[in-house]
Order: structure tokens, then C-alpha cells, then sequence
């Protein structure tokens, strides 16, 4: 297992690829952290609210985060449906017949990747909006919040591998994502809280521990199915 582990970790990071995308991670949330706080400033600025008016820095990081998140479900992503479009996947399966060792290698990579740069993108984001914000700012927590951001970075890595060996495709995959971590939020908050947009909202926003469970479940049944399917169909 640790060859495999290994193998696929060069793999991932002998490309210039999953670097531009954990650079365009960090971008993206800072670019649009810092937007939505200037917004709010200027709402302040123009007397639409009172001059001791305040915000969470969370209200703009989180929306900022899921945007750069895409970023990081790309790199994900590219994990398995890069191998899959040019057939080098054979290759991996001839080198480790084992499917499932592939499978769990490629999430450990993803999902310590997405940990590390939604970490990244977290504190640079924290610091960049709480900058912009100024004496607007409320009190936080940064360090338990950019956690919390980081390891719901970490679980969509693990669950974009998993779709990415269900589907095989990188525009599948890639719509997919986008709609149960995006898309899905659009849903009824009773229903919502249940399906991976909200679960993972609503654990970032400090909402509760059940909202980590639900998105960890999701992530499991999705690894399941993946490995089920790995063992039943050819390459």
C-alpha cells in the first residue's frame, strides 16, 4: 500500500496542473472573500447600513471557499479521469492488480491535498477579508474555522475520486461535483442538511458535528460503490 501511495503521489505532483489549480484555489477564495467584505463596507460607506454595523468573517469566506473549492475538486479529479482519457489507467491496474489499493491511494492523495490547500486557501482568505473588514470585523475563531474549511476541502477530494471512478469522465465528474457542492444548496434547508452542499456549509459555519457526519457518510457510500464497481468491470 505505501508503494501504491507512493507511486500515485508522484504521479500527481510531477504535473504542472494540481499546482496552477491550488494556486487558482488560493486566488479565487481571497479575489472573492475580499469582494463580498468590500461589499458590505460600502453598504457601510453609503449609509444602506449603520456605521457600527458588523460581519462574521465566515459570512464571505464560506461562499468564497466553495468557489476556490472547485479549483481543488479539478485537481482531484485529474487524479483519475486524466489516466482514464489517455489509457494509463491499464497501466496502473497492470502494476497494481489490487483495484482497491488504487482507489484508497488516489483519495489518500486527494483528500491530503485538499486538506492542505483548503488550509491554505482558509487562512489566506481569513486574513485577506478580516484586512478588508477592519473595525467591521466580529470576533472569530481563524484557526478552528480554517480547520473546519480545510477538512470539508479534504472529504470533497475524497468524494471527487470516488465520482471520478464511477464515471470515468472529467466533464461528468466535474458537473457532478459542481452540483452536490454547489448546486444542491438551492434545496430546501429541512431536505438540504442532508445532501453534501448543506452538510458541508453547514459544518464549516460551525453549525454542528452532525453536519461532518452526513458529508463523512456521503463520502463513504461513494468509496464503496467505486470500490464495488472497480472489482466488476474492465479498465
Amino acid at each position: 500500500m505505501r508503494n501504491a501511495l507512493a507511486a500515485e503521489w508522484g504521479k500527481t505532483w510531477s504535473l504542472r496542473s494540481p499546482w496552477f489549480c491550488v494556486v487558482a484555489a488560493v486566488l479565487l477564495t481571497v479575489v472573492m472573500a475580499t469582494t463580498l467584505a468590500n461589499d458590505f463596507r460600502y453598504d457601510v460607506a453609503q449609509g444602506n447600513l449603520p456605521g457600527s454595523a458588523t460581519l462574521a468573517v465566515l459570512d464571505p469566506l464560506v461562499p468564497a471557499m466553495q468557489v476556490g473549492q472547485l479549483a481543488l475538486v479539478a485537481l482531484a479529479m485529474l487524479v483519475v479521469t486524466s489516466e482514464y482519457g489517455t489509457g494509463v489507467i491499464r497501466s496502473t491496474f497492470l502494476a497494481r492488480p489490487r483495484r482497491r489499493d488504487v482507489l484508497l491511494a488516489k483519495t489518500a492523495v486527494a483528500g491530503g491535498t485538499g486538506f492542505a490547500a483548503g488550509l491554505a486557501c482558509a487562512a489566506a482568505g481569513w486574513a485577506a477579508t478580516a484586512v478588508v473588514l477592519g473595525g467591521h470585523a466580529q470576533p472569530g475563531e481563524p484557526v478552528a474555522a480554517s480547520l473546519r474549511l480545510a477538512v470539508v476541502a479534504a472529504l470533497a477530494g475524497m468524494l471527487t475520486v470516488a465520482v471520478g471512478f464511477l464515471l470515468r469522465s472529467a466533464a461528468g465528474t466535474l458537473t457532478t461535483m459542481f452540483v452536490l457542492l454547489v448546486g444542491l444548496q438551492l434545496v430546501d434547508a429541512r431536505i438540504g442538511q442532508y445532501l453534501p452542499a448543506g452538510a458541508a456549509v453547514g459544518f464549516a459555519t460551525g453549525e454542528g458535528v452532525r453536519h461532518l457526519l452526513v458529508l463523512t457518510a456521503w463520502v463513504a457510500a461513494a468509496q464503496l460503490a467505486a470500490g464495488l464497481l472497480l472489482t466488476r468491470r474492465d479498465a
